[in-house]
Formats: C-alpha cells, sequence, structure tokens
C-alpha cells in the first residue's frame, strides 16, 4: 500500500499507516507455560511486528474483545470459550487435545517422547519398568500408555501407577505415595526404571524413594519430562529429563497463527513437534557431572544461549572467580567455556537447519547471533560449509 509522505502530502491528509503502524494485535492465553514456551512466541513475533501480551489475569477480562487479531492458546483444566471471548481472532490450539474450537491445532509429539523414553532407559540396560503419573490427564496419559506400548513390543513388562492426586499429596499424606513405590518394588524387582512424564512427578517420586531408603540411580533410575531447569537442577538427585523443545512450539505456532491471519492457511491444520534431546544428570546417570560450578555454568549456557551472552556475562552473573572457573570448567568438560557456548550454539543451529525451514537470519537468532554474516562465517569455519549449503546436503541425503 503506497504511503503519504510528510514532504509532499498535504498537512490536513494523515499519513496512510503501513503495516508496522497498523500490527497485529495477538493475545496469548497460557494457563500453562514456561519460558521457552514464551521465549519461541516472542521470537516470532518480534520477526512479524505483532503487538503482543501474555493474558496473566484472565480474572479481570471475563468479557474478551472483538479487538483481538489472534490468540495463541494452551488450554488448562478447566472448558473455556475462546471464540466466544474473542469473536474476531483466528485461534491456535498449542495442546492439539482439541478441547475447544480453533482455527487450526499444534502440539509435542507425546508418542515420539514417549519412544524417545523407552529406547534411553532401555538401551541403559533397565528391563524393568514403571510409567508413573499423578492425575490422570493429558498428555499425561497418552505418554505412559505409548511408553507401555513401545516396550511391551520388546517383550517386556511395564507396570504403571497413577495416583488420582496432584504433587501437593506427597506432603499432605506422605504415606500414601510411599506405600505404592513399596509394592510396585515388590512386584516388579530391582533395579527398576521409571518413566514420569512431567519434572514434578519425576521430583515427588524421587523423593520418596529416597526417603523410603532406594538409592537413585543405582536402585531406581528416574526420567522425567520438559526439562524443567528449576525443577530437574534443584531435586535432591538432579532429574534426567526430555527437552520436548518448548521453544520451536512456541514458534511454530505463531507462525501457524499468522498464516491464518493474513489469510495464507484457510483450512484446519495440525502440526507436530518432536522432541529435542535428553538432558542426562543423575538420576539416570551416577557419572553424571557433579561439580556444582561446572554444572551451573552448564545450565546458564544451555538457558541463554540464544541470547548476547558472553564468558564475562556468564561468569558475572553466576558470580564466580574467571580464574576458578576456567579450570574446573576445562578439566571437567575438556574444553573452555567460550567454546562451549559456541558448541551449544552450533548444535542448536545445525539442528534447526536439519529439521525447520527456517531462514538463515531466523536461524542465526535463535542461536543468539544477531549478525547473519558473522554467523554464517563461523558456520562455515567450523563445518567446512555454509548454513544453506549444509541445509541443502542433507535434504539431498534424505530418502
Amino acid at each position: 500500500m503506497p504511503q503519504a509522505h510528510p514532504d509532499t502530502a498535504p498537512h490536513h491528509r494523515p499519513l496512510i499507516p503501513s503495516p508496522k503502524m497498523n500490527p497485529r494485535h495477538v493475545l496469548a492465553h497460557l494457563y500453562w507455560s514456561t519460558p521457552r514456551l514464551e521465549y519461541g512466541i516472542r521470537a516470532y513475533a518480534r520477526e512479524a511486528g505483532w503487538t503482543l501480551s501474555f493474558m496473566r489475569n484472565p480474572q479481570d477480562y471475563p468479557a474478551g474483545s472483538s479487538r483481538v487479531d489472534g490468540v495463541l492458546v494452551f488450554a488448562g483444566h478447566v472448558r473455556v470459550d475462546f471464540r466466544q471471548l474473542y469473536p474476531n481472532a483466528k485461534i491456535v490450539d498449542l495442546r492439539g487435545l482439541d478441547e475447544f474450537p480453533a482455527d487450526s491445532s499444534i502440539r509435542i509429539d507425546h508418542e515420539h517422547v514417549s519412544r524417545l523414553a523407552a529406547d534411553y532407559l532401555y538401551n541403559l540396560g533397565y528391563r524393568r519398568f514403571l510409567g508413573f503419573g499423578c492425575k490422570p490427564v493429558e498428555p499425561i496419559v497418552t505418554r505412559i500408555r505409548s511408553f507401555r506400548r513401545c516396550l511391551e513390543e520388546r517383550g517386556l513388562p511395564v507396570e504403571e501407577l497413577f495416583l488420582n492426586y496432584w504433587t501437593e499429596q506427597i506432603v499432605i499424606n506422605p504415606g500414601d505415595l510411599k506405600a505404592r513405590i513399596t509394592r510396585i518394588v515388590r512386584k516388579t524387582g530391582l533395579p527398576l526404571a521409571v518413566y514420569a512424564p512431567d519434572d514434578m512427578y519425576a521430583e515427588a517420586f524421587i523423593q520418596a524413594a529416597l526417603d523410603l531408603g532406594y538409592l537413585i540411580p543405582q536402585d531406581i533410575a528416574v526420567l522425567g519430562v520438559n526439562n524443567s531447569r528449576d525443577i530437574c537442577e534443584e531435586c535432591r538427585v538432579p532429574i534426567s529429563s526430555i527437552d520436548v523443545n518448548f521453544s520451536r512450539l512456541g514458534y511454530e505456532g505463531a507462525r501457524l497463527l499468522d498464516g491464518l491471519m493474513r489469510g495464507d492457511i484457510r483450512k484446519f491444520q495440525r502440526i507436530v513437534i518432536p522432541p529435542l534431546t535428553i538432558e542426562k544428570r543423575q538420576s539416570t546417570d551416577s557419572a553424571a557431572e557433579t561439580d556444582k560450578t561446572v554444572v551451573a555454568i552448564q545450565q546458564y549456557i544451555r538457558e541463554h544461549f540464544a541470547e548476547k551472552i558472553t564468558i564475562e556475562t556468564v561468569l558475572r552473573d553466576l558470580h564466580i572467580s574467571r580464574s576458578m572457573a576456567f579450570v574446573r570448567f576445562t578439566r571437567a568438560i575438556g574444553h573452555p567455556i567460550g567454546r562451549e557456548i559456541i558448541q551449544v550454539r552450533m548444535d542448536h543451529a545445525r539442528y534447526l537447519l536439519a529439521n525447520t525451514d527456517y531462514k538463515i537470519d531466523v536461524v542465526a537468532r535463535m542461536c543468539g547471533y544477531e549478525d547473519t554474516s558473522a554467523f554464517g562465517r563461523l558456520f562455515k569455519q567450523l563445518h567446512q560449509q555454509s548454513p544453506a549449503a549444509y541445509r541443502k546436503r542433507l535434504a539431498e541425503e534424505k530418502p
């Protein structure tokens, strides 16, 4: 649309707004969230030039709004009619459970998450398994049933344990979970591998098992899901967990919504996001790094690699002396902190190039590089080919 410029247009004529002067107004209505999910949404919103807000106080806006252009919804357990609240908005369901009318949906691949868990625990040598959840709600039920199916296809027994209450109950009535664990262990024997498809459930199980005198992971190995670092790193035994790739869920959900609002997508679409990786900690790997300084540095880098961090940033925010950090980190990991930052960023860059169609400048930004050219030069230096050539080669090698 042409613009009227101030130096040529009559003073009484208003400027014709450009798209950036009249942005889409988007609301993220998340009844449950993580920093990585919100990061993915914000990353796309910035590129699209949206006016974005997160609904933090739904009780103050019971009437909704007809002025909202798009809504991203991660619904809770209480049903809400978002179509009535936001009648003119395009709506994307981030859970993909068809709990309310939406224009399209996107979700984590829960079946893939559970296959990854089953393969990992099986390859560690375990042959006795338990799927553990609190209340039998989605996606917990799907994750546990998929885990069980994967292992039963190998002829292995899998027990299921649903508590029918939330994790607070382990303090309110601590004896119940302990009694159930005792009965399960008598039935299955040890060693036992436990799949808890939410980190809060893994934390609850580990605490009860430790109180009963079991060793983690020597007697019972526990694998969580979501890789919530505040839970996993601070548990009495740090929890190995599957990173389900919430940042990509947020980014792709926002991109799907943008296509709906622009009219590029006219039919209902269902998109499934595969998990990213397993972050191994002591709940399944007794040899995992235990130096708290080293663990803190690794954790910081994994959480902030997409931001403008340097070695100085890491040390300043963690209040760690430079000399102590360099010696201990290099001794434990085998390379210095600066190389770790680059390695984590490049690992993520290769993943995005292989598994998404993001533009190179988007990949660069999502890996912490504002300068796309600098990112390209470093990638080529380390991989002997440009990011575009790397992506093309992988595409040609696919069957």
